[in-house]
């Protein structure tokens, strides 16, 4: 090897070759640790980017997970805010109907404050009629009774005037038979 640097170092030819070839290496060199450099700065940024592309990616699996949960939510909210709308007819159809229940206990609580007051009224005409048909029942009591003095007291009086026109008839024939004796003689 010794030989060949020295024929190359005698021979300005060989050595300008020598010099082209050293420098292409270099070149070559240079070109593989730059290339090298490079493959290694594209790997960095490969690995970086997968790396923030799995991060990114992750973030986006949890961003769709809550997004996700923010629809049902939404669902939830919107179903919630149906029962409500649901709720609020249904609480103002029970107020209509309490307020017409309301106004009906009214009108029935008036009618039956006349129906007391035509009760009581009716209770105090019967009291009263009451009173009055025992009134008019002892006085009915009594005009039997008396009805029936009189009817008795008739009767005998019937008698007594049939016993007197009978005496008074037998008194007559009595005297006719004595008249006509007495004519006759």
């Amino acid at each position: 090897m010794n030989e060949l640097i020295q024929k190359i170092s005698s021979d300005p030819l060989l050595m300008l070759s020598a010099a082209v070839g050293v420098v292409v290496i270099l070149f070559v060199v240079l070109v593989v640790i730059i290339a090298a450099m490079r493959i290694k700065t594209y790997k960095d940024r490969y690995i970086n980017t997968a790396l923030e592309n799995r991060t990114q990616k992750e973030r986006i699996d949890t961003l769709e997970y809550e997004l996700k949960r923010y629809q049902m939510d939404n669902a939830q909210q919107a179903q919630l805010l149906k029962q409500f709308d649901e709720t609020k007819k249904r609480l103002a159809e029970t107020t209509d109907t309490l307020a017409a229940v309301r106004k009906e206990l009214g009108e029935t609580q008036n009618l039956l404050a006349r129906t007391k007051a035509q009760l009581e009224s009716t209770e105090a005409m019967h009291a009263a009629l009451k009173e009055e048909h025992v009134h008019l029942k002892e006085r009915l009591d009594n005009l039997h009774e008396d009805n029936n003095k009189l009817r008795v007291n008739n009767a005998r009086l019937l008698m007594k005037l049939e016993t007197g026109e009978q005496l008074a008839a037998h008194m007559k024939q009595r005297r006719g038979t004595g008249m006509s004796e007495e004519e006759d003689k």
